[in-house]
């Protein structure tokens, strides 16, 4: 039993002027990334076709990597996640690092630890050293360090952290 609906390999477009009009409903909606809105555009269109369609997108400044990177970090700083989140994100992105090593070194990561801090802990209660090591994790798990991590304990609890 031969089904053909299954086999059949779709052809990808070759047109770069389709793959740029692709491009700008795709930007229509939001920032991407070089290789983001390559990758996404090499789903339906070759990869000539998506590499032209990227390179017309930047000189014309419809694509902008320094706008994409000012999005990033703003999502990652209202979400409350650490620097080496932003710098995981931002790789995973194909950024250079040139871009985001400057808000990266701009950036109070300590306040930001300090906001999760309170949104997370209900109150500045006596907290166990259970509770402290549950919310040094959580922490670490969005992305700070580990000094960062006890220095906004210590600021949010205004005492000496002991471990």
């Amino acid at each position: 039993m031969n089904n053909t609906f299954y086999s059949k390999k779709k052809v990808k477009e070759s047109d770069a002027a389709l793959a740029t009009n692709a491009a700008l409903r795709f930007l229509s909606r939001r920032e991407y990334s070089k290789l983001e809105l390559y990758q996404k555009l090499c789903l339906r269109y070759t990869s000539d076709a998506a590499k032209a369609a990227v390179k017309k997108c930047v000189e014309n400044d419809w694509l902008s990597e320094s706008r994409y990177i000012e999005m990033l970090h703003r999502h990652i700083i209202s979400q409350c996640y650490g620097p080496l989140r932003f710098v995981m994100e931002a790789k995973k992105k194909g950024i250079n690092s040139s871009l985001y090593d400057e808000f990266l070194r701009d950036t109070d990561w300590n306040s930001v630890a300090v906001a999760f801090l309170s949104k997370k802990i209900p109150q500045k209660a006596n907290l166990s050293f259970e509770d402290k090591q549950k919310y040094l994790a959580a922490l670490a798990r969005r992305g700070f360090s580990n000094s960062l991590c006890i220095n906004a304990m210590e600021e949010y609890l205004g005492s000496s952290f002991d471990l």
